[in-house]
């Protein structure tokens, strides 16, 4: 299935991502609610916004 994070999937910053919402649900830290890809992407999409608005300061 679809999702409107997919830009992100093959970054480093996904994997990183990914895996640690996979250890927080594995430790029984957090419960995913929602389906992962959604998670992932959208914080991959917050830290690169992030970093984006950084860059435009430094400048």
């Amino acid at each position: 299935m679809s999702h409107p994070y997919k830009q992100f999937e093959d970054t480093i910053l996904w994997k990183v991502i990914n895996k640690g919402i996979h250890d927080l649900i594995h430790n029984n830290d957090i419960e995913e609610m929602t389906r992962r890809e959604y998670i992932v992407g959208y914080l991959c999409k917050l830290v690169t916004e992030s970093e984006t608005e950084n860059q435009k300061n430094t400048l």
